[in-house]
């Protein structure tokens, strides 16, 4: 941890951060990429990201403008919030732990499962082995049966569910200021 570096951030550094496109190109890059990035590397990327394009393609004007953008503007900023660490001489920007931190933010919202389709699933289910055993005697059905593993079903899933929200839960968080 440099000397610079705060052991969390405030949620309005986080936000005052995280609110350029440009900076949180730089965040995400930087969690792909935990020995650092050339700075003339990640202003190409940026570059060729925001103009749609190659980076075989880009102009010397836009690479510089991207480039002189970093240096003067979004890279100082998070190095004075301690989120990064640029070495001049070399060019290299090095991320520090904040970005991570900062990570949850601009990471997609969506979890990947729809719980309301897998608990509606495990209804449908229920219904449809209900329905079954209404209409088809069968020997080893029976409504109080059908009635256990649908209740089991949602138990097992509402278990999976909460289990599943806690540990998304877990990930550490930027305290809210005071």
């Amino acid at each position: 941890m440099s000397p610079h570096e705060s052991p969390q951030l405030s949620q309005d550094t986080a936000f005052d951060l995280l609110s350029n496109v440009r900076r949180r190109f730089v965040l995400q890059r930087l969690q792909d990429r935990p020995d650092g990035i050339e700075l003339s590397e990640l202003a190409e990327e940026l570059a060729a990201t925001e103009n749609d394009a190659d980076p075989d393609e880009l102009s010397a004007q836009q690479r510089k403008r991207t480039y002189v953008s970093l240096y003067q503007t979004h890279i100082p900023k998070l190095a004075e919030a301690g989120v990064v660490e640029y070495d001049a001489d070399t060019g290299m920007v090095y991320p520090t732990a904040h970005v991570d931190e900062l990570g949850q933010y601009f990471q997609e919202g969506d979890s990947g499962v729809r719980w309301q389709f897998v608990y509606g699933a495990v209804v449908a289910g229920g219904l449809l082995l209900y329905v079954l055993e209404l209409t088809v005697d069968l020997p080893f059905f029976d409504a109080r049966l059908v009635a256990l593993v649908a209740l089991v079903g949602v138990a097992i899933v509402s278990a999976t569910h909460y289990l599943y929200s806690e540990r998304l839960r877990s990930k550490p968080e930027i305290p809210v200021d005071r």
